[in-house]
């Protein structure tokens, strides 16, 4: 009795935590309604990226540029710690930058942070009016909500932000990774902005996850796919070692693959992307059979096991439908490579399919998709680079990342494994 008493205290209390928490935000059907137009959390990220740059101007004002002579500056930078400002009537964590008086009167308050600290900086009326009506055609006039609330010019913010969402392009498209090992690479097509962008999503050896880059075009074009890799690497990739790559199957992203990394790259094809195509093949009638019989030869711990099932589901498709048979026949070793490595299944479970990029681009259609008219492609590739640095800000790492050590001596022991086998034939 008491267990049960402790029990449905525990779920009241849950209970009144959630409902506490929609009060200091939203209506609930306000809520409802804001989530699913989904600009919402677009417009709060504005809020902090004016605050942020016009607290840089009010510092570089103040203190002049880093390399001037000191005499000229009437402050001097003193490094930055935590802060609040209110946003929507929400308080937000920033990182705010300080200065100290050259003539020793102290820290020197910056007055874009105290207005941003007010509670009527930037009024929920102004965040709804962004969220609700705002559309790429007026991009002028979300710049211009977005800093009414913090009192600066509205033409100098929209030059800043102008500059700064370029600013982002710059940073994803020449990231460098020689100080990281990336063990696994996610890379699959993904619809955005009435095209397909190839993105690569990479996983280090403690199991973070980062954006490496992405192109506009399909996995279908090998020239497209191979210079999105040959690019990876030219910004520090290394290709002198071992990668698994979990793929969408298509052909020319897998040649271009095997151009850039030869015989390191493990490839593991997207059971997903798999699936569909052999449903797209399959009556009807039949499917849940053939599903059942795919689950059942994935599910296996041994890689012979799982192969002879797959043998003989493809034996079976043969009479119900040659085509879906050679659908699932192309690459069907490949989507058991993890089987094969033997992974905890803890790590395993997420190395199967691309769904951490279809994750990826979830965030970033909600950040983009009341923009009307995409108005070229420099324009498609500012969105996307901004939506995609935002999405990877929320992202956290893998739950099975302490068997990261276990996958890259599995990935070694394959190679050095295919190796020996192709000198001895």
């Amino acid at each position: 009795m008491r267990k049960a008493y402790q029990k449905k205290r525990s779920q009241r209390s849950r209970i009144s935590i959630k409902e506490e928490g929609v009060q200091l935000t939203l209506d609930p059907s306000d809520l409802l309604r804001e989530m699913q137009e989904g600009l919402h959390q677009f417009a709060v990220n504005l809020g902090l990226e004016v605050v942020t740059l016009f607290m840089a101007q009010e510092i570089e004002q103040l203190c002049g540029k880093r390399y001037g002579r000191p005499e000229e500056r009437e402050a001097t930078r003193h490094g930055s710690q935590p802060g609040v400002i209110t946003i929507g009537g929400q308080k937000m964590s920033i990182d705010r930058p300080r200065a100290r008086s050259s003539q020793g009167k102290g820290e020197v308050a910056l007055k874009t942070y105290e207005m941003a600290q007010r509670d009527e900086a930037m009024p929920n009326a102004v965040l709804k009016r962004m969220v609700r009506g705002v559309s790429c055609r007026d991009y002028q006039g979300v710049i211009d909500l977005a800093s009414e609330g913090f009192g600066v010019k509205r033409s100098s913010v929209s030059r800043q932000f102008q500059t700064a969402s370029k600013e982002k392009i710059r940073e994803l498209c020449e990231r460098t990774f020689d100080q990281e090992r990336i063990a696994v690479i996610f890379i699959d097509g993904v619809g955005f902005a009435d095209t397909t962008m190839i993105t690569a999503l990479g996983m280090t050896d403690d199991g973070r996850k980062r954006v490496l880059g992405f192109r506009e075009g399909g996995t279908e074009n090998s020239l497209v796919c191979k210079a999105l890799l040959a690019d990876l690497v030219e910004r520090g990739l290394d290709s002198s070692k071992p990668v698994l790559f979990v793929i969408d199957g298509a052909k020319a992203l897998r040649k271009a693959i095997t151009e850039v990394w030869g015989d390191l790259a493990v490839v593991q094809r997207c059971r997903a992307h798999k699936k569909r195509n052999v449903q797209a093949h399959v009556p009807e009638r039949h499917w849940p059979e053939v599903e059942r019989m795919l689950d059942t030869a994935w599910h296996q711990v041994d890689h012979a096991k799982a192969l002879k099932k797959l043998q003989t589901l493809a034996a079976y498709l043969e009479l119900v439908s040659p085509d879906a048979a050679g659908s699932l026949r192309e690459g069907m070793e490949e989507t058991i490579t993890v089987i094969k490595l033997r992974l905890d299944p803890g790590l395993s479970v997420h190395l199967h399919t691309t769904n951490p990029i279809e994750n990826l681009f979830s965030v970033a259609r909600k950040t983009t998709n009341r923009v009307k008219r995409w108005r070229d492609g420099q324009m498609k590739s500012r969105w996307c680079a901004a939506a995609l640095l935002h999405a990877e800000n929320g992202f956290r790492r893998i739950k099975g990342f302490r068997h990261m050590p276990q996958l890259i001596a599995a990935l070694d022991a394959h190679v050095t494994r295919l190796s020996k086998q192709r000198k001895s034939a």
